[in-house]
């Protein structure tokens, strides 16, 4: 009898636990209960356009519209008065640590609705057709296979270019041959323990830095141990370099090709400007690209910078530089080696913001486009959209 008392006990305990946890999905972000997504990979389909978010998916604090993109629901059609921006990338587009609305596309729509709040009837539309892992190939397909049909005004493009430090330089997402909507996720994830990610969760966070950056050298250490020794670069590999810059050419023509103005960013990290290195966070980096040394990523980092600038002043293409901007604000923008903080982002955004509103300065009027200055290194010119 004490036996069965004390397993109803636990089984009871585990109920309220995991219970208590649904319900407070519930009233944090308006997770249905019964939600089948059991991870950020389940945000991810891939179906006939390839590789996208995941329609009206929903985990912990990421949700996803009825276009599989991150934020409040759109309708396809623009709306009469509208600046449609699209913000591309991967997950620092699409937001990791950031608070539920403040990833920076969420931000940029407040900050460019602020500016044309003087303007009258005119209001801007943020959608974030960003992705975990999107590389430069698959947002191009995205674009061109998906995107396009949301006729947008503009396409802000923040390219991951350590993804060129994979194995292999990065393709295009294979399509799946089954055009339509993707299979629903299994009614048995629904049922899936939601309390062993928040326990694995706190259990990591109890293991002190200097454990885990151990943990992350030796893994490194056994997957270069299974590859010859000169696997691993050592130096920026120009081939790569090479291949992110034509990549991001074609990008650009993609988005002119449905009608959209591009704007690039240029790729921003904790250690441009700093010649102290913080080297648990950067073998955090590693850990991903583990054919890259740490240094080497940084340095490829740097080089994709100047090959984004080259590329956007070849093709007259707006670009923000993005990396002296942060590096004034010091290291609380980033919460690890990339992504941003609610900080960070809010930065992102303004200077986005102003990138878009000097782009359409010839046609607004003048109480919206007052007071709006872009530096000249930081944007190339492009067409406003009266001249398109």
């Amino acid at each position: 009898m004490r036996i069965g008392e004390t397993l109803g006990l636990v089984v009871l305990f585990a109920f309220s636990v995991e219970a208590a946890c649904r319900v407070e999905d519930w009233v944090q972000f308006r997770t249905p209960i019964l939600a089948r997504e059991r991870s950020q990979l389940d945000l991810l389909v891939r179906d006939a356009t390839g590789m996208h978010g995941r329609a009206g998916g929903r985990f912990q604090k990421w949700s996803l519209n009825a276009f599989g993109m991150r934020g409040p629901d759109v309708t396809s059609a623009k709306p009469q008065g509208i600046v449609r921006i699209v913000t591309a990338g991967a997950s620092e587009t699409f937001g990791l640590y950031e608070s539920p609305g403040h990833e920076y596309p969420r931000q940029l729509e407040d900050s460019l609705n602020g500016q044309f709040a003087k303007c009258g009837q005119i209001g801007a539309q943020v959608l974030n057709a960003a992705m975990p892992g999107m590389s430069l190939p698959t947002i191009d397909q995205d674009v061109r296979l998906r995107v396009s049909a949301l006729k947008p005004d503009f396409v802000v493009l923040y390219a991951t270019p350590a993804a060129y430090l994979e194995d292999a330089v990065p393709s295009a997402a294979r399509p799946d041959s089954v055009a339509g909507h993707p299979a629903p996720l299994p009614m048995a994830n629904a049922f899936f323990p939601r309390v062993a990610e928040r326990i694995r969760v706190q259990l990591k966070s109890l293991i002190p830095t200097v454990v885990q950056d151990e943990i992350r050298r030796r893994q490194i250490r056994t997957t270069l141990l299974q590859h010859p020794p000169n696997w691993r670069f050592e130096s920026v590999p120009a081939e790569r370099v090479a291949a992110f810059q034509s990549d991001l050419r074609r990008a650009i023509g993609a988005i002119r090709a449905i009608g959209a103005t591009p704007i690039l960013v240029t790729h921003a990290n904790r250690f441009a400007g700093s010649s102290v290195r913080d080297v648990a966070t950067l073998r955090m980096w590693e850990k991903f690209y583990p054919r890259a040394s740490g240094q080497t990523i940084v340095a490829f980092d740097s080089a994709a910078r100047f090959a984004t600038i080259a590329v956007a002043r070849d093709s007259q293409t707006i670009v923000v530089d993005l990396p002296p901007i942060l590096a004034r604000s010091g290291k609380s923008v980033f919460a690890d080696y990339a992504h941003f903080t609610d900080a960070g982002a809010a930065l992102v955004a303004g200077s986005v913001t102003r990138s878009i509103l000097d782009a359409e300065r010839s046609h607004l009027p003048a109480a919206c486009a007052s007071g709006v200055s872009v530096s000249s290194r930081s944007v190339a010119p492009a067409a406003s959209l009266a001249a398109r």
